[in-house]
């Protein structure tokens, strides 16, 4: 259905109800309002939005035809979307079962891929809480903990144990 009404939106043909009313002479208008449509569900970012609807409308090209197919072609996408919102929370709880299921079933393998992917989060997490290659990060909690020590961490601390791991477990992401 969403791809329908994509193609319908593309293409130029509209839906059986449409909520606005278009003259029947509007097919380059169509055409035009398909594109900008497609640019603007398409967009990576704003600039490049912003760069591709200056290439394809001016002041002299806009007309009311143009403006009413774009609202047509956007509310037509945004229905689509809030219909396959139902479907991706249906496939995000039957994921979360089946992952449940699986770490229910086989303890081992679940710990293991546990394990895996705290390893590979350990030096965002390790950075993010302040332990850098060359030291606790100036105003982050790993320099506030060391401040609760006044100078002196202790051997085998919890402290001492993320800052070694800050300094020598760094990932160039």
């Amino acid at each position: 259905m969403v791809l329908q009404y994509l193609l319908d939106c593309i293409s130029g043909t509209l839906a059986a109800d449409p909520p606005l009313a278009l003259p029947p002479d509007s097919r380059r208008s169509m055409s035009n309002a398909s594109e900008i449509v497609t640019i603007v569900l398409t967009a990576d970012t704003p600039y490049t939005l912003q760069k591709h609807l200056n290439e394809r409308i001016s002041t002299e090209s806009w007309s009311k035809d143009l403006a009413t197919a774009v609202l047509h072609g956007l509310e037509s996408a945004i229905k689509a979307g809030t219909q396959m919102a139902k479907a991706s929370l249906d496939a995000l709880t039957q994921a979360k079962d089946a992952a449940i299921g699986f770490a229910k079933d086989y303890h081992f393998y679940a710990t293991l891929i546990a394990l895996g992917i705290l390893a590979i989060l350990m030096p965002w997490a390790l950075e993010i809480l302040g332990f850098g290659e060359l030291g606790p990060i100036e105003g982050s909690l790993a320099a506030g903990w060391q401040s609760k020590y006044v100078g002196y961490v202790p051997k085998r601390s919890l402290f001492s144990y993320f800052q070694r791991l800050g300094m020598k477990w760094h990932w160039d992401v």
